[in-house]
């Protein structure tokens, strides 16, 4: 196995590490990142079973159309709830009942599911990466800001961040890219969002083991009262 086909596994194998990160903190995370277990396990899922799909030279084009769908509903959810404290908020129905129109309407009338959903992988990106500086520049307001290295929320949003600016770039260009009579180019644009999504993981890994050091934290202040 050559170096770019290990880094393009990398939206198989990553989210497999943060699951194992997640088991191993489970009782320390907040409730809140819950729903990323969900995103984690999903994108294993459907990631794994394209690259089986692609290793056998079979289509599996319609799997990103979906992944680009749960993406977009899954990471709103988890931002927008960052951003309003809320479970369920307008921002998020707002958001996700929109897209999935888009979703529908471009798989009706542009591009179907046996080819590359260029349209809504551009739209969820630009939605995210939108969401992810708002909420950055709300936390820049907060007195949270002062010990932002701490704050799993940081890490997580700025891994989803680097992510979409990486990758709107990249679908932006693989469409047109892709039909090129050599299929070069493409795979090393392609290269350049399996890089995105191993930064996201990477970053979101290091938000949940912010958990771990809280926890040792509160343990050491509860040592120090003991012997006061």
């Amino acid at each position: 196995m050559d170096l770019l086909t290990f880094i393009g596994l990398g939206d198989t194998y990553m989210p497999l590490i943060a699951i194992c990160v997640f088991l191993f903190l489970w009782k320390r995370i907040h409730k809140q990142e819950y729903v990323l277990f969900v995103y984690t396990v999903l994108s294993a899922v459907l990631f794994g079973i394209s690259n089986i799909l692609g290793f056998m030279s079979l289509r599996n084009l319609p799997i990103y159309h979906i992944a680009s769908l749960a993406e977009l509903v899954i990471v709103t959810y988890y931002i927008a709830r960052l951003l309003t404290q809320k479970s369920f908020s307008q921002l998020f129905l707002i958001i996700s009942i929109t897209y999935f129109i888009c979703w529908v309407c471009n798989i009706i009338f542009l591009q179907p599911l046996h080819v590359f959903n260029g349209n809504t992988s551009v739209l969820a990106c630009l939605i995210i990466l939108f969401l992810c500086m708002y909420y950055l520049l709300t936390l820049s307001n907060k007195e949270e800001i002062l010990y932002f290295q701490k704050l799993p929320s940081f890490w997580i949003v700025s891994g989803f961040l680097m992510y979409s600016a990486l990758s709107l770039l990249v679908f932006i260009s693989y469409g047109y890219i892709n039909e090129l009579p050599s299929g070069l180019m493409s795979n090393q644009i392609w290269t350049i969002n399996s890089i995105a999504v191993i930064i996201k993981y990477v970053l979101m890994c290091a938000g949940l083991l912010c958990y771990r050091q809280s926890s040792r934290q509160r343990k050491a202040s509860f040592q120090s009262v003991l012997l006061l």
